[in-house]
């Protein structure tokens, strides 16, 4: 899905935008694996439809609300899909959660949330006014209530904040909390309550999301690994594994249509 800018004043906390329209066509519910990508999301479903997501494996699936906020993941969910559902969204940069919310993003990582439990009620009035915009408009308006959340603090602490790029690369986090003037574990510390995973973890899950269009492709699964810095092809099936909880061979036979849902059976047959 196409990302939209965001405003220069919310560019440091905010990757982009997104609009889905409705389908022109309706179906049964079916269900999705969502792929992780390590930053924090929001979601507004405008016809009220909930979210439902499965947990942990649980049988029964969570009803979250039909506005989310989800922490940065480092696992796959699972959620269910309703065809039809006209949604609007936000894909948050690091330290975001703080900036916006006030949140430490180690509280929510692996976790979604009902946007009432953190701005009230005024979700109530945002998604009335949401529902009669054109796309345009509603990512206007969207964009305006973030404005009127920041808040005059960094988001990230000033030193992880400027390695971050660092830490992505996998440069080595001692090497990196020395050119910082921290012990690696200070480093680790800070850097874990402002993005809500270790450094070491962070840049495995952010490699994992920069290789799923080569996953996706025909092209040989040694290149994959190797253009991906994966130090050969057992490690590439190791983490993505870990982070998918599908094989790649696995993930490309099921040929999403978007690049970090994965069509999933249901969960009594799964």
């Amino acid at each position: 899905m196409r990302l939209l800018p965001a405003s220069p004043a919310l560019r440091p906390w905010v990757a982009g935008y997104w609009h889905s329209a409705p389908a022109a066509t309706t179906g049964a519910t079916s269900q999705e694996w969502v792929l992780p990508d390590g930053h924090a999301h929001l979601a507004l479903r405008l016809d009220g439809t909930p979210l439902r997501r499965w947990v942990d494996g649980e049988a029964d699936a969570r009803t979250i609300g039909d506005a989310v906020l989800a922490g940065p993941h480092s696992r796959a969910y699972r959620k269910e899909v309703v065809p039809g559902t006209a949604s609007i969204g936000v894909v948050f940069r690091p330290g975001a959660l703080r900036a916006l919310f006030g949140i430490a993003a180690s509280e929510l990582v692996d976790c979604h949330v009902a946007l009432e439990d953190v701005w009230g009620r005024e979700v109530a009035v945002l998604r009335d006014r949401l529902q009669a915009g054109s796309p345009a408009l509603r990512l206007s308006l969207l964009e305006a209530r973030l404005l009127a959340r920041l808040r005059p603090c960094h988001g990230l602490h000033p030193q992880v904040a400027a390695r971050l790029g660092q830490v992505e690369d996998g440069a080595r986090i001692a090497d990196i909390a020395r050119s910082a003037g921290y012990s690696a574990r200070r480093f680790t510390d800070l850097f874990h309550e402002g993005v809500g995973m270790t450094p070491r973890r962070y840049a495995n899950v952010r490699r994992f999301a920069r290789v799923l269009p080569s996953a996706a492709t025909a092209a040989a699964w040694t290149d994959v690994a190797l253009d991906g810095g994966y130090s050969d092809q057992a490690h590439l099936v190791r983490e993505f594994r870990a982070h998918a909880g599908m094989t790649p061979g696995e993930y490309r036979r099921a040929a999403p249509r978007a690049l970090r849902h994965v069509p999933a059976p249901s969960p009594a047959a799964g």
